[in-house]
């Protein structure tokens, strides 16, 4: 199976068509990743609006570069459920780039975390395997919350988008703002 096969895969399954969430964003916009959002991001794979590439990432790791428009994928990266999820978190930055948003960084990580925290709820992977202090786990327990009641706990949005702002990893432009160009 090619690469941007197992990529349409992973944003056309049924683990990825079940999410849907809303939250209010850090400056009060309302943040919304739903079913189409998938589709879209399939829509411009199959129409090399954005293409998928080998390389150019650590192994176990993905990236949607918005600039060029390029999914990276690691070189040989075995597919997983935990990595499907991680594709899902790419995806939701696709999504936002394909729509032209303007939002936040910070909204667009933790969107991204709610949405790879749904697929691997909806795909059954066993939370044992998640890192309690990770993002990942966060977003797995605001995907609870939102089953539950309906949106997202506060307290735990606010634990993982002060890990997000924290963090090394996104230092470098959690506090800015993300413009989509399509």
């Amino acid at each position: 199976m090619s690469l941007q096969s197992q990529m349409l895969q992973v944003l056309t399954d049924r683990q990825t068509s079940r999410i849907s969430f809303s939250f209010s964003g850090s400056t009060g916009l309302n943040i919304e990743v739903k079913p189409s959002s998938f589709i879209r991001v399939a829509d411009a794979i199959r129409s090399d609006t954005i293409t998928v590439s080998e390389g150019g990432v650590p192994a176990g790791t993905a990236l949607y570069d918005a600039r060029r428009n390029v999914f990276r994928v690691a070189r040989g990266q075995e597919w997983s459920r935990a990595y499907n999820a991680l594709l899902v978190h790419e995806a939701v930055h696709a999504a936002f780039d394909l729509a032209r948003s303007r939002l936040p960084w910070l909204d667009n990580e933790t969107a991204a975390y709610i949405a790879q925290g749904y697929y691997l709820r909806n795909s059954g992977f066993h939370r044992s395997r998640l890192d309690e202090l990770g993002q990942p786990y966060l977003g797995v327990l605001l995907v609870d919350s939102i089953v539950r009641d309906g949106e997202p706990d506060s307290e735990i949005m606010q634990e993982l988008q002060g890990t997000l702002l924290s963090s090394p990893q996104y230092h470098s432009y959690i506090r800015g703002e993300f413009e989509g160009d399509g």
